[in-house]
Formats: structure tokens, C-alpha cells, sequence
């Protein structure tokens, strides 16, 4: 569907993935146009450097009549998106990220996928990095921002095309890799999911893609190596081995390899570092699940065994939070002080007050904020040098962060 196609306008522009895929086709010659909210992601500083246009509302007039091709976000899919209804009732050609990705994905000559529960962002930019350092230019389509990159993903023009495969939804399914990555598999995304035992059997019929040649699990890997990361954690370093496993497995040297993990800067809003407040380190990471909390909380405390880890959450989805509402509540137990902010909702589902972010607050003894306003007032008086805010959540905590990194008090 994207032979011939000169304008492609993108429902849901802003989200990562779609912010990628902009680029991707941006870079080939294909104008892109796009629709979204007014909130600000760090998706708009990436959009408006390549000079790609979009509106901050949705309206059936943002749809040009010399549109050759509708993608949009899953997060759209099902939803009465006026922009949605308004391509439907035109009869214009539509389809969703997954597809357009897996469309360009599967037509590259050799396709890596990254799957699993948590990690696939940094593995995959990991990965791209490494190819990137050893003189290969990947194309990389993943989650997050790569801060080497300014962006979250590369335009390359080898064979090599590295993705971070979404198994919401069963996305995955449309891509066809001939190397897979596996991370880890827990159990996330109750909301699409009845039970772990069909989220594992997903992961299996992924396993089985028809050009699928090396799958590469985690779990596999004896004998980690030790790399002297930027980035701290047991999970950062079990991410390493595997990029660098599938690196050397495709020619990279295990030399060039290593060098590069140990210069790789990171990803934004994975324990990324905003600096001081009061003398207090501010940090914030993605982690949205029980398993990645734990995660990041002991690797904050193996870092700063001296000083006290604040936990800022900020619950996502209203699913999610239901599934593993006992298991938030005892891992957020193992940060010296807890606050909850107001859960970020999805929209792909309504507000549900039985499993709030104030709910989690009650069960936890714990301080609840309406907003990030209120969470910055009460963090300006309450930080001090013994002490380490970690803002945690896939919503926008990071917020907090934000407005008082550079204040002085």
C-alpha cells in the first residue's frame, strides 16, 4: 500500500512509534502530515526538526484532499476519532503503524526484532548503536527518544532494520524478522490479555514468523559479561549481553561491540538525570510494571547507598493498574518514601475510580496529588541533599522534574 504514495497523513502522530515511522518515510521521499492533542511530548521537538507538519487537535478539515494514505495509531483504532470517521466516510486508503512498519520492515533483507515483557527500547537502541559504531547504517524504529540520536530511531540505508516489536495487541504478528531478540516475558497489558498463558502462547506464535532463521532469549545467554554502562542496574547490564550477543552473531567483533555499549548514552526517561534541586538528585524512568519498578528502585539504591530513594508514581492505564495492584503496592514499599500521582489514563480506555492512583495511595499510607502542580509545590519544600526523586511512570511525572531542575530554592 505505500507503492505510489506521495502524501501520508498520520492519525496519533506524536506517539513514538508513529514519530518514527514519519521519519522513516519522510526520509524517503514521501511527504508526511499528521493530526494529534495539544500535550507536549518530546515527539514535537523531533517532528518539527525534519520539518514534518502537524496539527495539535483533531478535525476532519486536517485531512488534505491530495492525502494518498491514512496510518494511524492503535490507540485510534477502535476509538470514534473524528479524523478516523472522517477517512472512513472519504473511502481513503488506511492503515495502522503496525502495518505500515511491518510493510517497510518486512521488505528490508534482514529484519531484527526485539520482543518482550520489559527492556525492548534500550536492547534495540543498544543494538542499533553498536551496528551504528561498527561502520553499519541500520534503519532503528523503537519507543523512546536515543539521546545519541535526538530522536527514536535512525534512517539508515544497509539491510540491517532493527525494531522494538510490540507484542499490545499482538502487533508483532505482522512482522516477519529473520533474527529475534527476547528480552524477558512476565505478563503485561491485561486490557488485550486474559492471563499470562495466552500472553505466553502469543510470544510463541511470534517465535514461529515464516523467514524467522536465530531467536536470541535472555534466559539463554550463561555467563554474562560485565560492561562498564553508562547506565545502572542488573537489567541494564542483561540488556547488553543480548545487543551484543546478536551484534557478534551478525559480524560485529566483540571488541567493537563492547566499546560501543560502553559509550552508549542511553535513552530519555530511562534513569535519565535532571539534575539537582535543593541538592537532591532528580531522576526519571519509564517504568510503568511491577517487575521494571523493582528494577529501577534497586538500581537507584546500589548507586546511592548513602541517601534516601524517593518514589514518585504515577500509575498507567486503569488495566494495569487493577491486574497488579497488590504487587505496586509491595514493590513501591521498598523506596524509603512513597507519593502517588493521579494515574495516567490511556486512550483506549475510560477512568475507572475503583483502581485509582488515589486508591494505590490509601493502600500504600502514602501522599496522593491531583496533578503535577501540586506535586512540584510540595517537592520544592521537601527535598533536600540526603535524598534521590525518582519520578516513575509512562505518564508525564516527568513534569515534576521539569519545572524545578534548575530552580534554586
Amino acid at each position: 500500500m505505500l507503492e505510489n504514495v506521495k502524501k501520508v497523513h498520520m492519525i496519533g502522530i506524536k506517539g513514538a512509534g508513529m514519530t518514527a515511522l514519519a521519519g522513516i518515510l519522510n526520509g524517503r521521499g514521501i511527504e508526511v502530515v499528521g493530526s494529534d492533542t495539544d500535550e507536549v511530548f518530546f515527539t514535537d521537538t523531533v517532528l518539527k526538526d525534519q520539518d514534518i507538519y502537524f496539527n495539535e487537535e483533531f478535525s476532519p478539515n486536517n485531512i488534505a484532499e491530495d492525502v494518498d494514505l491514512i496510518i494511524y495509531s492503535n490507540a485510534y483504532k477502535d476509538s470514534s476519532n473524528v479524523e478516523m470517521l472522517e477517512a472512513k466516510n472519504r473511502g481513503l486508503k488506511m492503515m495502522s503503524y503496525p502495518e505500515a512498519l511491518a510493510e517497510l520492515f518486512n521488505s528490508s533483507d534482514y529484519g531484527i526484532a526485539v520482543c518482550g515483557t520489559h527492556g525492548k527500547s534500550t536492547t534495540t537502541a543498544m543494538l542499533g548503536f553498536i551496528l551504528e559504531c561498527a561502520g553499519l547504517d541500520p534503519t532503528v524504529v523503537l519507543g523512546s527518544q536515543v539521546i545519541a540520536w535526538g530522536g527514536n530511531g535512525r534512517v539508515g540505508q544497509d539491510k540491517y532494520f532493527v525494531i522494538e516489536a510490540d507484542e499490545y495487541k499482538e502487533a508483532y504478528l505482522k512482522y516477519n524478522p529473520r533474527m529475534i531478540l527476547v528480552t524477558n516475558i512476565d505478563f503485561d497489558h491485561p486490557d488485550y490479555f486474559k492471563n499470562k498463558d495466552e500472553y505466553i502462547k502469543s510470544f510463541q506464535k511470534f517465535f514461529s514468523s515464516e523467514k524467522m532463521e536465530t531467536i536470541i532469549q535472555m534466559e539463554e545467554i550463561e555467563q554474562l559479561k560485565k560492561f562498564n554502562l553508562k547506565l545502572p542496574g542488573t537489567y541494564n547490564q542483561e540488556n547488553a549481553n543480548l545487543a551484543y550477543t546478536a551484534a557478534t552473531k551478525i559480524g560485529v567483533s566483540p571488541q567493537q561491540a563492547k566499546k560501543a555499549l560502553e559509550k552508549f548514552p542511553g535513552l530519555a526517561r530511562r534513569f535519565e538525570a535532571y539534575g539537582e534541586y535543593n541538592g537532591a538528585l532528580l531522576f526519571d524512568d519509564y517504568a510503568h510494571h511491577p517487575t521494571e519498578i523493582e528494577a529501577v528502585l534497586k538500581g537507584a539504591r546500589s548507586k546511592y547507598i548513602d541517601k534516601k530513594i524517593i518514589a514518585l508514581f504515577q500509575p498507567h492505564t486503569y488495566s494495569r493498574t487493577k491486574e497488579f495492584f497488590d504487587e505496586f503496592s509491595n514493590t513501591l514499599s521498598g523506596a524509603d518514601e512513597v507519593y502517588i500521582l493521579k494515574t495516567y489514563g490511556s486512550a483506549r480506555e475510560h477512568e475507572d475510580s475503583d483502581v485509582s492512583g488515589k486508591k494505590l495511595a490509601e493502600s500504600l499510607g502514602a501522599k496522593y496529588f491531583n496533578n503535577t502542580t501540586e506535586a512540584e509545590k510540595f517537592f520544592k519544600d521537601n527535598l533536600a541533599n540526603d535524598k534521590v526523586l525518582l519520578a516513575i511512570g509512562a505518564g508525564d511525572g516527568w513534569r515534576v522534574l521539569e519545572n524545578i531542575k534548575n530552580k534554586t530554592s
